[in-house]
């Protein structure tokens, strides 16, 4: 899964359900969906924690 850089997780699951659309060429049905937000939200609160990690170490 890409990195999101998104500012929250409503903003990364936006993203990830239209970056979904754009390579499959299809809305994603009920597990693909929820497969894809939870994977979403996995990815993002692991970056935040890079940051906070990255932030104190500065």
């Amino acid at each position: 899964m890409p990195h999101t850089h998104a500012a929250s997780k409503a903003e990364a699951i936006h993203e990830a359900l239209e970056h979904f659309v754009e390579e499959q060429h299809h809305q994603p049905d009920a597990h693909e969906k929820a497969r894809l937000v939870s994977d979403t939200i996995k990815e993002w609160e692991h970056e935040q924690v890079e940051e906070m990690h990255a932030a104190k170490a500065a």
